[in-house]
């Protein structure tokens, strides 16, 4: 598995209402997941450099690492986003 904060990482264009999977790695969250683009992007200052940052709603209410939530939406970067396929 990749790692989404590394430098080759590249930022991503979705449109509202694209089905992506959020990936854990990097995001904060205990597990990947499922949700949709729910806003158009925002964007972001990263120490690797300019991103986009989306809200995406969860399919199924998640917990981030410190056991917070249940959250059904949260402002994500670009580079914890994939498609889904």
């Amino acid at each position: 598995m990749s790692d989404p904060y590394s430098p080759g990482a590249m930022r991503q264009d979705f449109a509202i209402g694209t089905r992506v999977m959020v990936s854990a790695i990097g995001g904060g969250w205990r597990d990947d997941c499922l949700g949709v683009i729910s806003s158009a992007p925002e964007s972001i200052q990263t120490v690797q450099g300019v991103d986009y940052s989306y809200w995406v709603k969860f399919d199924t209410p998640q917990h981030d690492l410190s056991n917070d939530g249940p959250y059904y939406k949260a402002q994500i970067l670009s580079r914890c986003l994939t498609k889904e396929a």
